[in-house]
């Protein structure tokens, strides 16, 4: 009897050093990312995620007394037919975002960001653009956030991705249509239809 009983508490004692092991691990694999904490979505006050269409138009206007976007690294006349000779040049943009094709049409906000010709080939740039909304309304302070590739003399629609946003926008997603209604290549000007299908909650 004395001897089960021996073995019984040898048992325990081993089970017990076995669990606290188990425990001591877990703790120090939480300790090791303090920086990190689980959260869900309910307790990030977030609501049943929607679809959103919105539909303006930006002008970017390399040239004129007004103009709302500046190459920050010139490379000579901007001829977009010999792209090869414009490969590297960034841009940096502030351009008016209206409700229709019209520059002096009702502003709704901004198109800020930067591109740049990525290829040696075709006019394709980089792009890098925050749609910040200005006008009264609910979109107010709000931005929708889109990064791509936009080949700017293809024919038809472009497609760029939505990769984030702000306010209502928070945690967008989703894809932007982009249609050229107005483009010189002598000076780079340009008027850009744009529908914005974006995801958010």
């Amino acid at each position: 009897m004395a001897k089960m009983l021996k073995q019984y508490s040898l048992l325990s004692v081993l089970i017990t050093l076995f669990l606290f092991t188990i425990l001591f691990s877990k703790a120090r694999l939480t300790s090791s990312h303090p920086f990190s904490t689980k959260l869900s979505a309910k307790a990030m006050a977030l609501k049943k995620e929607k679809l959103t269409h919105l539909h303006f138009y930006y002008h970017n206007l390399l040239a004129g007394p007004n103009a709302t976007a500046l190459p920050l690294n010139p490379k000579g006349p901007l001829d977009y037919s010999h792209p090869a000779g414009l490969f590297g040049l960034l841009t940096m943009a502030d351009n008016p975002l209206t409700l229709d094709p019209e520059l002096n049409s009702t502003k709704v906000g901004r198109v800020q960001g930067l591109y740049g010709v990525a290829s040696r080939t075709d006019a394709a740039l980089v792009e890098l653009f925050n749609f910040v909304f200005t006008a009264d309304g609910e979109y107010q302070g709000s931005t929708v956030t889109v990064l791509g590739r936009n080949p700017i003399l293809a024919t038809g629609t472009r497609e760029m991705p939505v990769v984030g946003g702000t306010g209502v926008f928070g945690f967008a997603r989703g894809k932007v249509h982009l249609k050229t209604q107005l483009f010189d290549k002598k000076t780079g000007n340009a008027v850009v239809e744009c529908d914005i299908y974006a995801f958010h909650y």
